[in-house]
């Protein structure tokens, strides 16, 4: 009888238990999810893309002001800033799971959401890899491992096809400006620079203690770039005629100032590909690229 009884125990609890799944977040963070999130709440921009690449529309219950693609993502609610959402805002959405970003979010928001028993995922894509992890690792937390497989695998064959003509290739010196007033530019171990360098690039930044330096007139003739990349903000300068400024340089003789959308190469989700075929398209006139 009590070995029944312990049989039957075993049978009674081992259905929670088996419904409950842990993961590790890019922190290497454990959360334990009873159960597929229903109600997601997105404080990435990234991470929303993602999720409606994936087909989870219906279970995003808000995000941030700056998640606006695609079109859908601008009419969902939206509980503040993506630096520093407000706390209550997340909490009238009752979420059975919070998307945050390593770099971008408090991590006092974090803890404090864990304390309330709100299952918080962080990601760090830094890399285009680990932006191709991101994507699959949200897959798996959210029930689609299958669709963010493709998703990620149908990325990488197209890097690889342009992997596959740039050996015997010149890379070409080119700078980042991430933004103009004032001249701020990507360094190395940025994720523009791992774009550049996959597309075919040479950053010309050189190690320093900022990956984001700002530089003056000096050091932007010092190193005078072949290709500039810019993408245009509101509020910032026409990039030729800031650039005009510097006749001498390589890339502005050359009428070589490329212009990319920002979020295809600041922004670690889907879209990375679009700004590494756009870029090496730029840097390699006849490379071919995926159509």
């Amino acid at each position: 009888m009590k070995n029944l009884f312990l049989t039957v125990l075993i049978c009674l609890i081992a259905p929670i238990n088996l419904l409950a799944t842990e993961f590790h977040d890019a922190l290497g963070r454990k959360l334990t999810l009873p159960h597929t999130p229903q109600r997601i709440l997105s404080l990435v921009p990234a991470v929303t893309e993602i999720l409606f690449a994936l087909g989870l529309d219906n279970e995003i219950v808000a995000v941030t002001d700056y998640c606006d693609y695609p079109a859908a993502a601008q009419k969902l609610p939206k509980v503040g800033e993506y630096a520093d959402p407000g706390l209550e805002n997340i909490l009238l959405f009752k979420p059975d799971l919070v998307f945050a970003a390593a770099d971008m979010n408090r991590p006092t928001l974090v803890r404090r959401l864990e304390t309330l028993n709100i299952p918080v995922y962080v990601v760090y894509p830094h890399t285009v890899n680990a932006a191709l992890k991101t994507i699959r690792s949200i897959g798996d937390i959210t029930g689609e491992p299958s669709k963010a497989q493709r998703l990620a695998a149908s990325i990488e064959m197209r890097i690889d096809r342009i992997q596959q003509q740039l050996p015997g290739r010149k890379r070409p010196g080119v700078l980042e400006a991430v933004m103009l007033q004032p001249l701020t530019v990507a360094g190395p171990e940025t994720f523009g620079d791992d774009i550049m360098r996959i597309a075919g690039g040479l950053n010309v930044v050189p190690t320093g203690p900022s990956r984001y330096p700002t530089w003056n007139s000096e050091a932007l003739l010092t190193i005078d770039p072949e290709v500039i990349i810019v993408s245009t903000y509101p509020g910032q300068p026409d990039p030729e005629q800031f650039f005009a400024r510097w006749p001498l340089l390589q890339a502005v003789k050359n009428q070589r100032i490329v212009h990319i959308e920002a979020d295809w190469i600041h922004r670690p989700g889907p879209r990375i590909i679009l700004g590494i075929e756009a870029l090496a398209k730029a840097l390699h006139p006849d490379i071919r690229i995926d159509e």
